[in-house]
């Protein structure tokens, strides 16, 4: 997770061997995306999945581990991208699993 913290575009530039300006040429012309937006997507990915996998960490544990600068951008992240707030999500995941095992009880 360390990554998360540390990953600014000066550094992931000197760890691929390219400028700033390249790196961000690159995600413009081959990703169709900002360094930004990437990074915010796959901190937004890892939450998710700590979520699902620990239900019981707060979002304060969560935003930290995942490399947000605050649980605010956690949940501003959320609300741009699903439409929801982490409990939202966590409680729709909830209910998401409540009905498959429903329905593998069913069959």
């Amino acid at each position: 997770m360390k990554f998360y913290r540390t990953a600014i575009i000066s550094k992931v530039s000197r760890e691929v061997f390219l400028s700033r300006r390249e790196l961000s040429e690159y995600f413009d012309l081959h990703l169709h995306s900002t360094f930004r937006i990437w990074l915010s997507d796959i901190r937004l990915a890892e939450a998710q999945k700590m979520i699902a996998a620990h239900p019981e960490y707060s979002n304060d544990t969560i935003s930290s581990s995942c490399g947000f600068s605050s649980r605010s951008q956690l949940y501003k992240i959320f609300s741009d991208k699903l439409g929801m707030s982490p409990k939202q999500w966590r409680e729709k995941l909830g209910m998401e699993e409540q009905k498959g095992s429903n329905s593998d009880e069913n069959e």
